[in-house]
């Protein structure tokens, strides 16, 4: 099926937010700052961004690597955006969606887990192992119930 000119914009705009996103998640205080770690320049990163007067517009390919680099997009992310996909995939694997971001759920209960076992080492050295097993094991089952990881 052939993209529709309202689709276009509507790709174009979900691009832009997800790049705004990631901008904000990298500390870059500033369009200029963004572009300047991406060796863009301000215009043409206002371009791909968007301002409060203007709407995001497309750009050449080769900027849009340079912005995948530069933010640590998975190659051909942004197209993959233009062409209508929901996200964008970074370098480590993680997710980025518009509003939010979407861990590896394997990983992520890795690092709650020892973060768990390190807390609980460091503000609770009274536990027993048994006790702050069953704590840990509440934790998770009550991370479960709310969708924050996976059921198993």
């Amino acid at each position: 099926m052939a993209t529709t000119s309202g689709d276009a914009t509507r790709h174009l705009h979900k691009l832009a937010a997800l790049v705004r996103q990631r901008r904000v998640a990298l500390g870059f205080a500033s369009k200029e700052a963004a572009a300047d770690a991406c060796g863009i320049s301000h215009t043409t990163y206002r371009k791909i961004e968007g301002t409060d007067t203007s709407d995001p517009q497309s750009v050449r390919a080769t900027t849009y690597a340079k912005l995948e680099i530069g933010f640590n997009f998975r190659a051909g992310s942004c197209k993959a955006v233009l062409d209508g996909a929901d996200s964008i995939t970074l370098g480590d694997g993680t997710e980025l969606i518009e509003g939010g971001q979407i861990r590896d759920y394997v990983k992520l209960e890795d690092e709650v887990d020892r973060a768990f076992t390190r807390s609980a080492q460091l503000t609770a050295p009274h536990l027993t192992l048994s006790e702050a097993k069953a704590m840990k094991d509440e934790m998770f089952r009550e991370l479960r119930a709310r969708g924050v990881l996976k059921s198993d």
